[in-house]
């Protein structure tokens, strides 16, 4: 009770904790609750979401009062604990999504420059929901040059580079492609997606020859090739996807318990035009009902010609690449 009539008189004055243990004290809690809870059920549940809520409104008035100052250019030692706390990075990428690029880009930068090595990768992990133009500081860009050449995953990194710095990651990136042939995996496919949105040929060549060697059973290729093709936003394989929807009809059995029953190339297909074409039909992930597919092609037959959409190849990861982030976060703790 002591404590919250203090919180409340520091706010009432416009002051903030210069380091109140308190608040991190709470971002601890938040921290044990959530590994003891993973598997909490029925009222040990419940008693879980009304303490974390009771925690996060409490510490959010303070924590954002705190990263405010931020954008005046002024790093406190209490923002610097915080930002050692995952919360915290959580808080602050959530807060800067309000402010405009530039001052994005300021506070990122500055932020970024006093973190440790191991915080780094977090938070821009962190901040991927921010606009590319924030991570364009020369501090971070020399960052994620280094990280990626030194054998990092680049992944959604790639899609935050400037062009100058995309170039520089180049030749690491064809080479994590050619992986392809060795062995099937989706974070050397995302190299291929970045490469392929600058309009490398043997990208596109070798995405092409993908979409020709489809496998039903191989769940790789059915859960990300076609999503990477179209990622890419080149006409000839966005043409090539849409002669998936219309002629490829096999099916695989997932099974019973499991959403969609049936997994089909044609599906996928189906969502990744939904993804990239300007006025295609909506398709739900869960399923591809007659009905759907009926407006599919009616649609594929009306609209000879279309219009490509220039997306964030960040929006597509995710939404169709869920396992890339964990991926990341792994490779780069």
């Amino acid at each position: 009770m002591k404590r919250n009539l203090l919180l409340a008189a520091l706010l009432a004055t416009g002051m903030t904790c210069f380091a109140d243990p308190s608040v991190l004290e709470d971002i601890n809690e938040l921290n044990l609750l959530k590994q003891k809870n993973r598997l909490a059920q029925g009222d040990d549940l419940r008693e879980y979401w009304a303490r974390r809520e009771e925690i996060r409104t409490r510490i959010k008035p303070i924590v954002e009062q705190e990263f405010a100052k931020l954008a005046d250019g002024e790093l406190t030692p209490f923002a610097s604990d915080l930002l050692k706390t995952e919360h915290g990075r959580t808080a602050l990428c959530s807060q800067l999504k309000s402010y405009p690029v530039d001052i994005q880009g300021k506070v990122l930068e500055k932020v970024f420059s006093t973190a440790l090595e191991a915080q780094r990768g977090p938070l821009i992990l962190g901040s991927q929901h921010l606009s590319k133009e924030a991570f364009a500081g020369k501090e971070i860009q020399q960052w994620l040059v280094e990280a990626i050449n030194g054998g990092k995953p680049g992944g959604a990194f790639y899609f935050i580079l400037t062009e100058e710095s995309a170039r520089a990651v180049t030749e690491t990136a064809l080479a994590d492609m050619k992986q392809l042939k060795v062995h099937r995996e989706s974070l050397s496919l995302i190299s291929a997606a970045f490469l392929a949105c600058r309009g490398d040929e043997e990208a596109l060549n070798a995405l092409d020859s993908l979409l020709d060697n489809l496998d039903i059973e191989s769940i790789f290729q059915w859960r990300y090739v076609i999503h990477v093709a179209a990622m890419s936003g080149n006409e000839r394989l966005i043409k090539k996807i849409l002669g998936i929807v219309t002629t490829d009809k096999r099916r695989w059995f997932w099974g019973w318990d499991c959403m969609p029953q049936y997994l089909s190339f044609e599906h996928e297909a189906a969502l990744a035009c939904a993804m990239v074409i300007e006025g295609f039909p909506s398709v739900e992930y869960y399923e591809y009902d007659d009905g759907t597919k009926k407006k599919v092609h009616e649609w594929i037959e009306n609209n000879p010609t279309y219009t490509i959409k220039r997306i964030d190849p960040r929006v597509y990861l995710d939404k169709r690449f869920n396992n890339i982030m964990s991926l990341m976060s792994s490779a780069y703790r």
